[in-house]
């Protein structure tokens, strides 16, 4: 029946799809059952989900597996040969996923990871390697396994599988709906979602706990997943060498060098987590200063967040690390400068475990906000895994409909995210994280946007318009409307119980181009002009307004968080807290680019220094200084190597800090 209507080859390629399916689940409900001690404290929903994603990892591989043999099927010169050829290469395909699986299966009892690119070291003393194998594992079982799981592979490819490959094939007519309907099916098992983004190896590490999150990979495609970052991006004895200078710079008081130790412990405020602080954090797209009223744009795209800063603490110094939404988030979760060089950190999945002072605030509901997905730079993974019962809201999570590539727009983000808390505002407090995406090209301001007027060329100077750094008219209606956004957010949470107690935090995650704007200064057209943002925290119940000239780094939210909420904390990232006096004798934020060509930076109350690495030379200016564009590599060479000492040594520590910053006891 089954090949009157998909024809004998398209049959012969399901029963192929449902062996492999069958045979990799299997694979994977033997580690579950063998290693079920380390659930722990995981629900049994984790491990149901972990189990799907799971089924959609093996299905992927799965059609991977099917290239070849679809090919062969297309040769009809090797008609008469099918039979061997295909029962040969899925005997060597079962005798390779045996031998991976099993490896994998010890790999985890010894390192409790699932098996990847790192595996590629032991070969670089294969005599010493083989030895311990020998001598920890029962290795003639295995093989046997492997055997024996061969056989039964060419067993069932033989005699069941491949028996009807050889039937008169059905018309191409017939054959059509079956063609389609493999394709589609072959094709999802590719891509693996029903969203806007694939299936990726982040959605794995959905808990914190370590066993579930390694349950759901699959060890073929994460070798392939990990391979690129197989070589940590890091020297010890750099970090070694400017370990006490980065170490007094971050207030460590237990100096250890041998240890590597950059802990920092914080005891509780009683009296301000009695009072139960709610924390709403806003991450705006692309929000430059000096794209803002407040940092002397005279085109008024942003009147709300002008009023705002004039009723809040406004940080005007305040730097992101980097120029990129993905390894900005990253930073503001960790407090630790995405320095990575392969990719972004969010996308490694050896840096997915990470100390974040969010899984300090063991008191409050977790929440994350996006339009779009949460598999946008792989950055679920580092939220999922690190944050304990972080509820995360997006694309599909949303009532309203999605307008363009970022999903949902911002009004209608502000709006869905105000309702969650809104109706989730209890007795418990909440943490909440709102990330905006709509001051971003395609700049796709939706029909249905309240109140909001698009102004048009003639209701604007265009040439002023581009005079502060905007590059189209678009750009300015789409930057007007995340502020709008803003605004209509801020006026929901005033009429709510929730507001009364809540502490906003409002920052850009990057700056952007200056397009030569005359707000800019000459001596931050280089670089950090890009890393300049606005920082506002709003609170009429515990913060007073003010403007605040300190330098500030995005990397100090997150501790500065958990500081003002009163919860005891412990942080080993570069991340400081602001509301501590003890950090006031040297304050410096710290930043690199991360494209060709390389630079660090490092900018303090007075001075900028900006370096590549690669040639070790720098330049000096002293931005608070008159003549802000003079060198001052020559004239102030005491500083000029102060500075250049900490940069290196910041940068060095961070690289050190990605690979070893996991889940602070």
């Amino acid at each position: 029946m089954i090949e009157k209507f998909f024809g004998p080859r398209l049959s012969t390629l399901y029963r192929t799809m449902g062996f492999y399916l069958i045979t990799l689940s299997l694979f994977r409900v033997i580690l579950l059952v063998f290693y079920r001690s380390d659930i722990a404290d995981a629900s049994s929903s984790a491990v149901f989900k972990a189990m799907y994603l799971g089924f959609k990892f093996d299905f992927r591989l799965t059609a991977f597996l099917l290239i070849p043999i679809i090919l062969l099927l297309l040769i009809k010169k090797l008609k008469s040969k099918w039979n061997p050829i295909l029962t040969s290469l899925n005997v060597f395909y079962m005798f390779t996923l045996a031998s991976i699986y099993i490896t994998d299966a010890a790999y985890y009892g010894y390192l409790k990871s699932r098996v990847n690119s790192t595996i590629l070291q032991f070969f670089k003393n294969p005599l010493i390697s083989m030895q311990m194998v020998q001598e920890s594992y029962p290795w003639p079982l295995f093989i046997l396994a492997t055997l024996i799981i061969s056989a039964v592979t060419y067993f069932i490819f033989k005699k069941i599988i491949l028996t009807k490959l050889h039937q008169e094939p059905c018309s191409f007519k017939k054959s059509i709906p079956g063609l389609f309907a493999f394709t589609a099916i072959w094709g999802w098992s590719i891509y693996g979602n029903f969203s806007a983004y694939p299936l990726r190896w982040s959605e794995a590490f959905n808990s914190p706990n370590n066993f579930t999150s390694n349950l759901g990979l699959n060890p073929v495609l994460y070798l392939f997943d990990t391979y690129s970052f197989r070589n940590a991006d890091y020297n010890e004895q750099e970090v070694r060498k400017n370990y006490h200078l980065v170490a007094n710079f971050l207030g460590v008081k237990d100096l250890d060098e041998k240890k590597l130790n950059f802990v920092r412990s914080y005891p509780e405020n009683p009296d301000r987590r009695r009072q139960k602080p709610n924390v709403v954090i806003i991450i705006m797209e692309s929000l430059a200063l000096y794209k803002t009223g407040i940092g002397g744009s005279m085109v008024n795209p942003t009147p709300y967040l002008d009023q705002l800063a004039k009723e809040s603490m406004f940080f005007k110094n305040f730097y992101t690390p980097t120029v990129a939404t993905a390894r900005s988030v990253f930073a503001a979760i960790t407090s630790l400068p995405d320095v990575s060089k392969v990719k972004t950190g969010s996308r490694n999945p050896f840096i997915v475990n990470q100390h974040t002072n969010i899984a300090d605030l063991v008191d409050h509901e977790k929440y994350y906000f996006l339009g779009g997905s949460a598999n946008w730079g792989n950055i679920r993974g580092v939220l999922s895994h690190n944050i304990p019962d972080l509820k995360i809201y997006e694309e599909g999570s949303y009532s309203s409909p999605r307008v363009d590539v970022w999903g949902i727009s911002d009004l209608d983000l502000f709006r869905e995210a105000h309702n969650v808390l809104k109706e989730n505002s209890s007795e418990k407090p909440f943490f909440a994280i709102i990330q905006s995406a709509g001051f971003h090209r395609p700049y796709t301001i939706p029909e249905n946007s309240d109140q909001f007027k698009v102004l048009s060329e003639s209701e604007v100077d265009m040439k002023k318009i581009k005079e502060y750094g905007f590059e189209s008219l678009a750009e300015y209606n789409a930057m007007r409307l995340q502020d709008y956004s803003l605004g209509r957010f801020f006026e929901l949470a005033k009429k709510e119980k929730y507001y009364k107690n809540t502490i906003f935090m409002v920052f850009g995650d990057h700056g952007l181009p200056h397009n030569n704007a005359p707000n800019v200064p000459d001596w931050a057209r280089g670089q950090a002009h890009g890393y300049h943002v606005p920082f506002l925290i709003y609170s009429p119940k515990y913060i007073q307004p003010s403007v605040d000239e300190r330098i500030a780094s995005e990397m100090d939210v997150m501790p500065s968080v958990a500081s003002i909420v009163g919860v005891p904390f412990k942080t080993r990232s570069l991340g400081r807290d602001l509301f501590n006096p003890e950090n006031d004798s040297y304050r410096a934020a710290f930043s690199y680019n991360w494209y060709a060509p390389f630079h660090i930076s490092l900018i303090d109350k007075d001075y900028y220094f900006e370096m590549i690495p690669s040639n070790d030379e720098g330049t000096l200016k002293k931005w608070s200084h008159e003549n802000p564009n003079q060198e001052m590599k020559e004239i102030d060479k005491e500083k000029y190597q102060e500075m250049k000492r900490l940069t290196k040594g910041l940068y060095e520590t961070s690289k050190f800090l990605l690979h070893h910053n996991q889940k602070i006891k």
